[in-house]
């Protein structure tokens, strides 16, 4: 399209000529002829004269460069906007496949994409333009929301309630049995995980997470929340609005996240702890009690991230610190031997 129609289509202030033709988005590196770009403020504008794009996405504090500008507020927001608007295909049902197994009992919406294999059992609720891969199956009396998408096979347990506009990749489980025993006698007892699970409006999962359906009442993640992959949410978890929970996140049972919680990469929490709004914890930090809100924290045990620093900073001098602290020792020890020697001396 051209530049000044993308600068509508994104509501971006247009610095320059808008008449060129743009054919495709890419990054600063990789931005050819036709193509539109982003930087993120001005210490890249010396990247950007270099490159071969025919315009980028800059902050709004940028006025002028060699090549045209769509100036807006956020360039990030902007260039996925225009790689949507250039790659992702609009929507259109295929129907619902001969090879799909659907219970007569199914309530399925307007326009859906049901791709063979998918199994569909009794009472489920399927909304307005879900579309359903290969290999999913979603047990008894589940819904799921208008514009869901569910890829390959995702295992969607009985009595689950999926929103509107979820995403869950490929291999996903949900609805999986909360981790529960009773030891007695040295045997362990299952305490039976009757419970549900909620996944609210606009969240994505992604592929080989694990959310266990609670003991009781449910689990739930809410809305706008995103998971990367290979995240595990044990039984009675609440996570709040919008989220960030990165790869190999683990939380165990009956923890509550508040609203606006980023968690690195293998970060995890014991049971029953609170985190507070607005955390962040760095990857791999473990937090083993209640977090309040907006706090910073990293490491082992997780503590605030400046201590955390100094804590990382201290490590790699341990070996030089205790030969100094042992050499210390010894002098005071022989300080002192030498003071109750002249003590002694002056009695007699």
């Amino acid at each position: 399209m051209k530049l000044k129609d993308l600068a509508e289509r994104v509501q971006a202030e247009l610095t320059g000529s808008g008449d060129g033709e743009i054919t495709g988005v890419a990054g600063l590196q990789d931005a050819g002829k036709g193509f539109i770009t982003y930087i993120t403020g001005a210490h890249r504008l010396k990247e950007l004269e270099k490159s071969h794009a025919a315009a980028a996405f800059v902050p709004l504090e940028i006025s002028t460069a060699s090549l045209p500008l769509l100036r807006v507020k956020n360039p990030r927001l902007a260039f996925a906007r225009a790689i949507e608007l250039f790659y992702v295909k609009p929507y259109q049902a295929i129907g619902i496949s001969e090879r799909a197994s659907i219970s007569r009992s199914v309530v399925i919406g307007a326009d859906p994409s049901i791709h063979s294999c998918a199994v569909v059992d009794d009472n489920v609720r399927i909304g307005d333009r879900v579309t359903i891969y290969p290999g999913v199956y979603i047990g008894q009396g589940s819904s799921v929301g208008n514009d869901a998408v569910i890829y390959s096979n995702v295992s969607i347990g009985a009595s689950i309630t999926i929103g509107k506009r979820v995403i869950i990749h490929a291999g996903t489980v949900i609805g999986s049995d909360g981790f529960g025993f009773v030891t007695d006698g040295g045997t362990h007892h299952k305490i039976p995980q009757v419970g549900g699970v909620i996944i609210e409006d606009d969240v994505e999962i992604g592929s080989n997470c694990t959310i266990d359906r609670a003991t009781l009442g449910n689990t739930v993640i809410k809305k706008g929340t995103k998971f990367d992959n290979q995240v595990q949410v044990a039984h009675n978890v609440t996570i709040g609005e919008h989220c960030l929970l990165a790869a190999q996140v683990g939380i165990a049972g009956s923890s509550t996240l508040g609203n606006y919680v980023v968690f690195g990469g293998q970060a995890g929490m014991a049971d029953h702890i609170t985190v507070g709004d607005g955390v962040m914890a760095g990857g791999r930090a473990a937090i083993t009690k209640d977090v309040a809100p907006g706090q910073i924290i990293a490491g082992f045990n997780a503590m605030p991230i400046r201590n955390w620093l100094k804590v990382q900073a201290v490590l790699p001098q341990l070996p030089e610190l205790r030969k100094m602290l042992m050499k210390l020792e010894k002098q005071v020890a022989e300080l002192q031997e030498s003071i109750s020697m002249r003590k002694k001396g002056g009695q007699s």
